[in-house]
């Protein structure tokens, strides 16, 4: 192989890992003598460290150096001065360091419109290199441009525009025109894989191909690792979004337990009140029918003939179907009735009950002759009478104890529900409460009646008038 001319680098001792290049002289280019001192100095300042993270990546130097000059004004634009950032790399989701708001330039659709956004924030330009290098190799939408050779600067020019690294459609022409203006494609050429600072000799150089292969495993090295550190901080993530979920779920289930009490609470209470109103309306709907009854009936039939004489006997006893022994049952109480040829004495002996049981059952102090048509019970009277009557209005000539008879109710529980005494006697027309309290006490006759028989009801007089 033909030996070249000897080439001189001045290449600085690797360092913790990270090769540090020093200044490459500038003779030979002959646009360098027309850059501006702000250019000259962007290169002379920034060239090493895009040469270091080419070697460590892959990015050509030629590429990150115009993508530094342009995204920060070659190092003079705000975000460069305020948060060391050159390459205009936004927060994106992941980032935990440091941020920097700032208004900036975006393309949509054609117009230029300048809006605030989230930038990230470096403590040097140093970091701001290397997290550009970081972000365009493990970004799954720029390895496309890693499968292609590193110096073809105008295919990764191309390439990161359609992968949507800037908005302005005119992002690779100007990076392709800054690289050939600015002759940066020269930096593209250097490696660290030779590191001498003797001259050397091309026949004793490294084989471009092997250096080639070492540099792909290093970048592959280096990609691996930061997947390996992305995915440790995905699975805290992860953790830490599961433990949240967890969380969130007790909560719901605390909640859902104590509005289910609540709700079962409210079943309750809407329940109890559903059968107060019900029986509110039960009552209004008897005292209704009552009202009804009374306007449908002459309430003085009952007492006055057709030509409006006075009857001389009221009917307050109804008539009532007796068995084949002669009894009917009334509040589930056996009963019979008084009739022409059989009073107290042989309804007794009739029945086998002794006249004096008789006496207490029907609520009578000593024997009497009892109306044709009056209940006579066989067997102590009810607490309550049973077929669902609450109200009983007095009529004309009838006394509590008729009231008690008709019903088949012990006396003693008539006056107690309507605070009476014994010997009161309700006035014409009130109400009797047969099952429940009353909440006042009815008005009382004047003058109570007093039947032919010395007063032998326990409580009452005679229920016939003359």
């Amino acid at each position: 192989m033909k030996l070249s001319t000897f080439v001189t680098l001045t290449l600085p001792v690797l360092l913790s890992g990270n090769a540090v290049m020093s200044n490459p002289t500038f003779c030979g280019f002959a646009s360098e003598e027309t850059f501006t001192p702000q250019v000259k100095k962007y290169i002379e300042d920034y060239h090493e460290m895009a040469i270091v993270e080419m070697e460590r990546t892959n990015v050509p130097a030629s590429i990150t150096l115009a993508q530094g000059m342009l995204e920060s004004g070659f190092g003079t634009s705000a975000l460069a001065s305020n948060a060391n950032n050159h390459f205009g790399i936004k927060c994106h989701k992941g980032w935990t360091g440091e941020t920097y708001i700032h208004e900036s330039g975006e393309n949509f659709n054609g117009s230029f419109v300048k809006i605030k956004s989230c930038f990230r924030s470096y403590t040097s330009v140093e970091e701001s290199f290397q997290d550009h290098s970081d972000f365009l190799s493990t970004r799954s939408n720029y390895a496309f441009l890693f499968q292609g050779k590193r110096l073809d600067y105008k295919g990764w020019a191309e390439g990161l525009l359609k992968a949507g690294y800037a908005t302005d459609p005119r992002y690779a022409t100007k990076l392709i025109s800054t690289i050939e203006n600015y002759d940066l494609a020269r930096f593209d050429k250097y490696t660290n894989t030779v590191l001498a600072s003797n001259p050397i000799v091309e026949d004793q150089g490294s084989n471009e191909e092997l250096d080639i292969l070492k540099f792909k495993i290093q970048t592959l090295e280096s990609i691996l690792q930061k997947s390996e550190l992305y995915k440790a901080e995905l699975k805290e993530l992860l953790k830490s979004k599961d433990q949240k979920v967890i969380d969130l779920q007790d909560q719901h289930g605390k909640i859902t337990q104590e509005l289910n009490a609540k709700i079962g609470l409210l079943d309750n209470t809407l329940a109890l009140q559903s059968d107060v109103i019900n029986k509110l309306h039960d009552q209004l709907n008897s005292l209704a029918d009552l009202q009804k009854n009374m306007l449908s009936t002459d309430p003085l039939s009952d007492y006055f003939n057709p030509d409006g004489t006075v009857k001389e006997k009221v009917t307050i006893f109804p008539v009532r179907k007796l068995d084949s022994k002669g009894v009917f049952y009334q509040s589930g109480i056996k009963a019979t009735i008084i009739t022409a040829n059989r009073n107290l004495i042989q309804i007794a002996n009739e029945y086998g009950v002794e006249l004096t049981e008789l006496l207490i059952y029907n609520d009578l102090i000593s024997y009497t002759d009892l109306p044709i048509g009056t209940y006579v019970y066989l067997e102590p009277k009810a607490n309550y009478y049973k077929s669902g009557r609450e109200l009983h209005q007095v009529v004309m000539g009838e006394t509590i104890h008729d009231i008690s008879q008709l019903y088949g109710i012990k006396l003693s529980k008539l006056y107690r529900r309507n605070q009476m005494k014994k010997g009161e006697e309700p006035a014409l027309g009130e109400f009797v409460f047969l099952n429940t309290n009353n909440d006042n006490k009815p008005e009382l006759r004047e003058n109570p009646l007093t039947g032919s028989n010395d007063n032998n009801f326990s409580g009452g007089g005679t229920s016939y008038l003359k």
